[in-house]
């Protein structure tokens, strides 16, 4: 809800316990200029902080996410996200659609790029994801997805002359 009543021209999605990396978000807008979207990707610092377990049920799920849905998302798990404001007023929102944005946005026609961000070890609390609790819910939602994609129709209007 936050995000679809959000003013600016631009609106950013980061971990509140500050896992990304604020000063990150300058080479991210950078990369709108190219863009509609631009998701950060954990690669080149993934494991700060991350158990082995946590490590491959993410790499796991990228990968069946991947190949269910048609895309290649290198981190689909990564919430640290720029936008054009219009990519979310285009995208039909539902329960778990945070894990799918990237693909919804690109169903509605816009751009998506990744931009390697920064990982610190979490600062406080702790994570209340795991394998388990989001491994059937997620399962369903990119069932959805993979529908959703299967049944889009695109189209171009173009004006018609006499």
């Amino acid at each position: 809800a936050g995000m679809q009543t959000a003013r600016g021209r631009y609106i950013a999605t980061l971990d509140a316990d500050l896992q990304n990396d604020p000063k990150d978000l300058p080479t991210m807008l950078e990369a709108l200029k190219n863009a509609d979207c631009v998701c950060g990707t954990r690669a080149a610092t993934r494991g700060k902080g991350d158990n082995w377990i946590r490590i491959a049920s993410s790499r796991i799920a990228n990968w069946v996410r991947n190949k269910l849905s048609g895309e290649n998302i290198s981190d689909a798990g990564c919430t640290y996200r720029v936008f054009k404001r219009e990519c979310i007023a285009h995208v039909k929102f539902f329960n778990g659609a945070h894990r799918f944005l990237p693909t919804l946005i690109k169903m509605e026609g816009f751009r998506v790029v990744e931009v390697p961000v920064s990982t610190n070890p979490r600062f406080s609390g702790t994570s209340h994801y795991g394998v388990w609790n989001r491994l059937f819910k997620s399962f369903r939602d990119l069932l959805a997805v993979r529908w959703m994609k299967s049944r889009q129709i695109r189209y171009e209007i173009s004006e018609m002359r006499d």
